[in-house]
């Protein structure tokens, strides 16, 4: 659910230290309200206008502040014109200009994005693809050792994930380049086990500007469920 902002006005009776002095007790009470991330203090003296703009983890936390906020102004002889505007947050634009900090990525985060950017193909297609089209090239991303445990689909080409940052780099030295990447344009079906790092492996090779990729949904697992046979070892 995303984050949402509390955006509050109001009018206050008195001078700018006398507001000040009556609210600043109550700031660290505030602190405390459940799920408020912060909030800002606003001030403009000239109108006697003061308020405030909160921000909450999502809307019902807000909404929930935001009725209690009203019910303390209600009838309060110093306070009047009270304004309560919710908005959501509109979150990738707001990380970009630093309006929320961004929290750490995790592996699932990472995936879950790699997997919305490359299509995945269920191991049926793949296999008609390989068989309809020789060129196409399936490329395991995991080490070496863990696909000897599985196997692979035969004929993958076997580059672990760190390996292929380098060996798909067109501008790496040569020596560094898997020759089998030469060509952007070739169709290449990435693959794990169970497919969030072929999913990473595929949205790598789709930034460093290949442009036929997809993955293998599912992974290794799902082409041998599907009862489609396998290698020990993946080439390369």
């Amino acid at each position: 659910m995303s984050h949402s902002i509390l955006q509050v006005n109001f009018n206050f009776g008195g001078s700018r230290g006398e507001y000040e002095a009556m609210t600043l007790p109550m700031a660290g009470p505030l602190a405390e309200t459940p799920g408020l991330r912060w909030k800002i203090w606003l001030m403009g003296e000239a109108q006697q206008e003061a308020g405030g703009i909160y921000l909450f983890d999502d809307r019902d936390m807000a909404e929930g502040f935001a009725h209690t906020l009203q019910a303390m102004f209600q009838g309060s002889p110093v306070f009047s014109n009270l304004s309560i505007k919710p908005f959501d947050v509109m979150e990738p634009h707001s990380a970009i200009t630093r309006g929320l900090a961004r929290r750490p990525l995790t592996f699932g985060d990472m995936a879950a994005e790699a997997q919305a950017a490359v299509p995945s193909i269920p191991p049926a297609e793949a296999q008609r693809r390989l068989a309809a089209e020789p060129r196409t090239l399936v490329i395991d991303v995991r080490d070496a050792a863990d696909i000897a445990v599985t196997g692979t689909v035969p004929g993958a080409l076997a580059i672990s994930y760190g390996a292929l940052t380098y060996q798909a780099d067109h501008q790496a030295p040569d020596s560094w380049r898997a020759p089998q990447l030469a060509d952007h344009s070739r169709p290449i079906i990435t693959t794990c086990i169970l497919g969030p790092l072929g999913a990473l492996g595929g949205k790598l090779l789709h930034d460093m500007g290949f442009s036929n990729v997809s993955v293998l949904e599912g992974g290794v697992q799902a082409w041998i469920e599907a009862g489609l046979p396998v290698t020990t070892n993946g080439s390369g």
